[in-house]
């Protein structure tokens, strides 16, 4: 639905986040659907097309897996001497995440000398 008409996704997203049992009922999500007006979008070619290329994106990371035991699941993630970081970090996080990988290695005593 949201798809559908862009300019509604978050009044959309919101509702649905805010009363997600309730979300789950086809009876809900139909009311949910004709008070935003996107009804059409239900049955939109355009946007199952749009829908189903983005679940179909999933197919990209089983590539990855081949090329990593970790088998990647989502983004963003990275591989750091051989170990997968999941998720959005802040700064800080992430600086510990890599002093304490660099810590694991001789001569891990500084961070930047050890990363450049």
């Amino acid at each position: 639905m949201a798809a559908y008409d862009p300019a509604k996704f978050n009044a959309i997203h919101d509702e649905v986040f805010a009363n997600f049992q309730a979300a789950k009922t086809e009876e809900w999500r139909a009311e949910l659907a004709r008070r935003h007006d996107v009804e059409a979008g239900v049955e939109d070619a355009a946007t199952i097309a749009l829908l189903q290329s983005l679940i179909e994106t999933g197919a990209e990371y089983e590539k990855t897996s081949e090329m990593y035991s970790h088998g990647i699941r989502s983004t963003p993630t990275m591989i750091l001497n051989n170990r997968m970081v999941i998720g959005t970090f802040p700064i800080e996080h992430l600086r510990a995440i890599f002093q304490a990988l660099v810590d694991e290695h001789e001569g891990g005593e500084k961070f930047m000398e050890n990363w450049m």
